[in-house]
Order: structure tokens, then sequence, then C-alpha cells
């Protein structure tokens, strides 16, 4: 995938979200903003029909649990919060949740409140730089979860995340668990892709690209806490057919541990394709493709496939590391695999293939 049309649009993101980590108030204002009143909701059997440039909000707390949105644009000027077991659902690509100002977050689910069951899909959130992650996770409790669920059980599918000044989706709060994210893309987020602070879920299908270079942002994050935040850290989860792409810092960053790759890639990084700082991970059938990326400003030898860190209850099993030499040009990927030598020597890098690194395919540190 070739980013360098988005270079030369140079645009390098607004001044609301400057640096990682900053948090913007929302004031009181409805969702609609100033401007004509649009048409009102329309109930169709268990359905709710929310027309373009209606307040989905306020249908919501007018008692809809399963909103229907239409082809057009809702733009939002302070954050969507659904209700316990609220559906969502748009018409794909033509529904279109636009940030209207600056928000912490487009969609916030739980709040850091008890709330399961929810369920968004088929549409699109522009966060154009305003919003600061374009969907928060952050729940916690259990009071009257669905039959006494442990977990809040939400469902994130064929969603398209643009431009978030922070991040793309946020995981995080005590009960943020047993929750499925399908077929989500997320584009040019300002620091993750996915920020994955909370255990025990999935990823199928998922992507992200990355735009600002800030030395340790990442298509996905998954591990403990950043600072401010209140997760309890990224364990136990399944990663499915997942891709970071066209990264200005990693690919993948793994701190966390227990978690399970299964044949997902990171290709043109331009720090490590895959950095893994935790142990008692396992990565299965996965790929980096062209990590130390010339295209992101990188020079040679100096960032590799696979970075791990520590090695003592990891296993790479059938993965692989290549420089494919993007335009012909000469390869920059440093190692495909640079792992303690314990972890090589032990077994715990298997079937291991690769092509074209500059210094080597396996490095034993």
């Amino acid at each position: 995938m070739d980013e360098r049309w988005y270079q030369r649009r140079s645009v390098l993101g607004g001044t609301a979200f400057a640096a990682a980590g900053v948090t913007v108030g929302v004031a009181a204002e409805t969702l609609l903003g100033p401007g004509p009143t649009p048409a009102a909701a329309e109930q169709t059997g268990p359905w709710t029909y929310v027309p373009p440039g209606g307040s989905i909000q306020r249908a919501i707390a007018g008692g809809a649990t399963a909103v229907m949105l239409g082809h057009g644009e809702y733009p939002l000027t302070e954050p969507l919060v659904p209700t316990r077991g609220c559906t969502i659902r748009g018409a794909g690509q033509r529904t279109r949740l636009r940030a209207a100002r600056s928000m912490d977050a487009m969609i916030a689910i739980g709040d850091g409140r008890s709330v399961d069951g929810v369920s968004i899909s088929d549409l699109v959130l522009d966060c154009a730089d305003r919003a600061g992650i374009g969907i928060d996770l952050d729940i916690t409790g259990t009071s009257r979860f669905y039959k006494g669920e442990p977990d809040a059980v939400c469902r994130l599918d064929n969603l398209a995340v643009y431009m978030p000044a922070l991040d793309g989706v946020a995981y995080r709060g005590s009960d943020t668990q047993a929750c499925v994210t399908s077929r989500v893309r997320v584009r040019q987020a300002g620091r993750y892709g996915f920020r994955v602070e909370a255990p025990d879920s999935w990823w199928i299908a998922c992507e992200a690209t990355t735009r600002r270079q800030t030395g340790s942002s990442a298509g996905f994050y998954v591990g403990p806490p950043i600072p401010g935040s209140d997760g309890i850290g990224g364990a136990n989860n399944f990663f499915q057919a997942c891709k970071a792409w066209y990264c200005r810092d990693y690919g993948w960053h793994v701190k966390g541990e227990r978690n399970k790759f299964i044949g997902c890639e990171s290709q043109d990084t331009r720090a490590h394709g895959w950095f893994i700082e935790a142990d008692r991970n396992v990565f299965t059938g996965c790929v980096a493709d062209t990590s130390g990326s010339r295209d992101l400003g990188a020079g040679a030898n100096e960032a590799d496939g696979f970075f791990v860190g520590q090695g003592d209850q990891t296993s790479l099993v059938g993965c692989q590391a290549f420089d494919r030499k993007p335009a012909g040009q000469a390869p920059q990927q440093r190692y495909g695999f640079n792992v303690p030598a314990a972890m090589a020597d032990q077994g715990r890098v298997a079937g291991h293939t690769g092509w074209d690194n500059l210094t080597g395919l396996l490095n034993r540190r």
C-alpha cells in the first residue's frame, strides 16, 4: 500500500492535539449545533431511523436502543454516548459521523461507567483531527449486565475511522472484556490505530496506519495503561489477520502478556515492524514487510522486522520477515528477527523465513 499521496498533501495535523496525551474538554452543546432543525426520527418496528443531520443522542435519550442511520452526514459537537444494549447501524461508507469541534472522543462507550451489549456497525467516523479518539471503550462496573455477565460483550464491525488526533479505537476500563472488533480500518491516527489496554477480547481483519512520528506511536499498541489512562492492561487477547501499515514509528508495539497473534502483518514502518517488549506471547504465521522504510524517513540498518526484548516464554512459529525493496531500491530492514540468543537456541523461533534483510535474517543477541 502506497501512502505517498498523503505525504504530498503535507497534512500534519492541527493544534488541538499537538502532543500525545492531550485531553480536550467539551462544552455543553447540542449535537446539531446552529442551523435548521432536521427531520425528526421515525420509528419502524424495533428500529428508530435518524435522518442525516438529526440528533442520534436525542433519539437514544428518548429510549431508542436500535438506531438506524441513512446516507448522509451526522455532525457531532459532543461525544455520542450509547446506553446499555444499544445498537447503532449505518448504511456503509455513505453514513458519515463527523467531528464538528474538538472533543475527547466521537463515540464514548461506557464513559467510565457500567454499560454492556453495545454494537456499532457499518459507518464512517471522520475525526478530522478534532476528536482525540474515534471510539473509546471505557467500561467499569458490571451492574445490571445481561444475565449477570461478567464482561461488557460489545461489538464493533465494518467501520472506518479517519484522522483521529490520538487513537482510532481505545479499549480500557476494568470491564471492557469479551468484545469483538472486526473489519475496522483506522487511517492516519495521530498516536495509535488501536490502543489495547484491556484483556480478553478479539480483533479480526482490522488495519491501521499512523501519520505522526512521536518515537512511540504504533498501528497497534497492546500493553499496560499509558500515562493518564485507567486501563488494566492488554493481556490474553486474540488478533487474527490484522495489519499495521505505513506507520511512522512501530507497526505493532506489544507490552502485554499472554496475547495470541495469528496471521498478522506489519508493512512499511519507520521503526521495528514488531517491537515485542513483554514475554509470554505467541506469534504464528506473522509477517514483517519492509521495516525501516526510507519512504518514512528511516535510515538503513535502523529497524528490524521482529525485535524481541524478552523471549523466555515467547514463541515465533512460521513467521516471515523481508525487505521487498519497493520501487527497486536497496533494502533497509536490518535483521528479520532480532531475538535473545536463548530464544533461538532453545527452539522458540521455528520455521522462520525471509529475504533481503540488510544485515541478516536472524540475530542472536
